[in-house]
């Protein structure tokens, strides 16, 4: 028979401690990852416009444009007030910033800063 003190595994402490670090990063991660889905829905909103829009496009036409896209989105953070359209040589480029504060408990909270773009 073997001997007591040979033997190796997992204390009833070291499995909680694991799972509450699993469970902590579990958490947060369920509490950014609709952040996340946002950033892309915008990117891809911000993509489909400029797709749509003509070379000759004005601010206000692609503003209303992209409200359109971004409602059918459900886009919340982001306005077409916040989206910036400008030309570098032949291309042009429109971008968006916006920051997003997840209050996680207490009085701690996690800011994200958020910068999405796409060219034509």
């Amino acid at each position: 028979m073997r001997s007591r003190h040979r033997q190796s595994g997992l204390t009833i402490l070291g499995f909680l401690f694991v799972a509450a670090v699993v469970v902590s990063l579990a958490l947060l991660g369920f509490r950014v990852m609709p952040s996340y889905i946002e950033y892309f829905a915008v990117e891809k909103t911000l993509r489909q416009t400029l797709a749509g829009s003509g070379e000759q496009v004005t601010l206000t036409q692609f503003r209303r444009d992209f409200d359109l896209k971004a409602s059918a989105d459900y886009i919340d953070s982001v306005r077409s007030s916040d989206v910036e359209l400008t030309h570098e040589g032949n291309q042009l480029i429109a971008s968006a910033s916006w920051t997003v504060t997840l209050p996680l408990f207490g009085n701690i909270s996690l800011l994200l800063d958020f910068n999405a773009s796409a060219s034509k």
